[in-house]
């Protein structure tokens, strides 16, 4: 259960990054629409919410949150490390500046 608490959270946050304008463009080369930013934004934050609940389901509400919230946690490194870290897919970003 912890696993895919894990992965859910892993790409909730990796979600919550494509929807800033810096990680969307390094990784696509084009700043993402306003309807995408706030669909990105809410898948995000649902599937971080969603990452809380196997955990709880699968130790109990002892230690169950304590356990959602390390995974939370881990994603959020893990999320991070991938956006700034892992090579672009080659998209070349666009600059406005001349």
């Amino acid at each position: 259960m912890s696993v895919l608490a894990f992965l859910l959270a892993v790409i909730g946050f990796a979600a919550l990054g494509l929807a800033t304008d810096q990680h969307y463009r390094r990784r696509f080369g084009l700043l993402p629409a306003p309807a995408r930013k706030r669909r990105l934004r809410m898948a995000g934050w649902a599937l971080i919410a969603i990452s809380l609940v196997p955990p709880v389901i699968g130790s109990g509400w002892i230690f169950g949150p304590v356990i959602a919230f390390g995974t939370v946690m881990l994603g959020a490194g893990a999320a991070f490390l991938l956006l700034n870290f892992l090579p672009s897919s080659g998209a070349r970003p666009q600059s406005n500046r001349r």
